[in-house]
């Protein structure tokens, strides 16, 4: 007995060295660790250490959101503050993020993580920009990370059905409807950035206790540091069977799914738009990727190589917009290639405070206030 007790605690030292070790070799935590510090040096300078608290302060947990599934959590916090349903402020270091009211002092702009203002502060975002440009209005950013053009219509019109009609909404749409997993699911039904997960809790057995001991078991040898690396090194995968690695086929029968499903959301907008007689501005945002503008961030080219399909697809998906003359009908403003001798972007797809600045100014020109 004594014997086998000493084996095993032999081999639970050996995992948990074994582990340690591994640790430093994960490509993962590489980034996490040094690139991070360093990419974040590089893009913000001397006020780096702000925008360190800004990336901590809007990596808090999304919530449960009925009809799109999830959207930002609410909180007050020095540069990233969002309000119980779901609207960011536009101002920093506030005591409370208050709710968006509704009616005709306010203007509503939805769209993903760029219109949200992911690595900026409350008052460098578009909204905020916007918000200082329009006197009589208030700017209300309903951005939501991960949300793609259907999320974004949703949340209007379930907006809609509890508060008073604002003067004005703006959709600012793009880079999230053409991502790598939208074009894996793009026939029906729309999937969102956390369908998989919900789908699984939905429709999951009830587990015995042995299933679940058995499964919670899995989990935790997964997260090994030594399996993931094993995972990372040595495991070849097949990558024949995703087709968003294999550069040679021919997608457009998924890009032109998505950009029809763009063009239907931008329809419906325009439609309740007038219906409820507010002002619409359909909008296609800059796009890093169409014309290799992301190479105006100041990270290194190293950085993109990462994204080299990510890059390719938007390529591809955009050069199809370009002659989809039913969709730029229903676009009020096509921003995809504005451009700015200014650094435009901190990553592959946000903006700096700056280009964010210029492209409210794009807004307030076509608005008719």
């Amino acid at each position: 007995m004594k014997k086998f007790l000493y084996i095993v605690i032999f081999l639970l030292i050996a995992i948990i060295i074994t582990n340690k070790v591994a640790k430093k070799f994960l490509k993962q935590t590489k980034i996490e660790k040094v690139d991070f510090i360093n990419n974040i040096k590089l893009i913000y300078g001397s006020d780096y250490k702000d925008y360190i608290e800004v990336y901590k302060q809007q990596s808090t947990p999304v919530i449960y959101s009925p009809l799109t599934e999830f959207r930002e959590s609410p909180k007050n916090q020095s540069f990233v503050s969002v309000s119980k349903i779901g609207n960011r402020c536009n101002e920093i270091n506030i005591t409370k993020c208050e709710s968006a009211k509704g009616g005709e002092n306010e203007i509503w702009i939805f769209g993903g993580s760029t219109v949200f203002g992911y690595g900026l502060k409350n008052n460098e975002t578009i909204s905020a920009h916007l918000d200082k440009l329009i006197i009589d209005k208030k700017v209300i950013n309903f951005g939501q990370g991960y949300f793609n053009s259907t999320q974004s219509r949703i949340f209007f019109q379930n907006l809609l059905t509890y508060l008073p009609k604002p003067h004005s909404v703006i959709f600012m749409e793009g880079f999230n409807e053409f991502k790598i997993n939208q074009i894996h699911n793009y026939k029906f039904p729309i999937k969102t950035a956390l369908s998989e997960n919900y789908e699984s809790i939905v429709n999951k057995k009830k587990r015995t206790t042995n299933e679940k001991l058995i499964n919670w078991i899995k989990n935790r040898f997964n997260r090994l540091n030594i399996v993931r690396l094993i995972k990372e090194n040595l495991i070849t995968k097949n990558k024949s069977n995703d087709f968003s690695y294999d550069t040679t086929k021919n997608l457009d029968q998924a890009y032109i799914a998505l950009i029809n499903r763009l063009k239907t959301n931008f329809k419906i907008n325009k439609s309740i738009a007038k219906n409820f007689e507010i002002q619409i501005l359909n909008i296609m945002e800059p796009i890093s990727l169409s014309r290799d503008n992301y190479l105006s961030s100041n990270l290194p080219e190293s950085y993109f190589k990462n994204f080299n399909k990510h890059i390719f697809h938007h390529k591809k998906v955009y050069k199809l917009i370009e002659s989809n003359f039913d969709l730029l009908n229903l676009v009020d403003l096509n921003l995809v290639d504005l451009y700015s001798s200014e650094k435009m972007f901190i990553d592959l797809t946000h903006y700096s405070k700056n280009f964010s600045k210029e492209i409210a100014l794009k807004i307030q020109k076509s608005l008719q206030m």
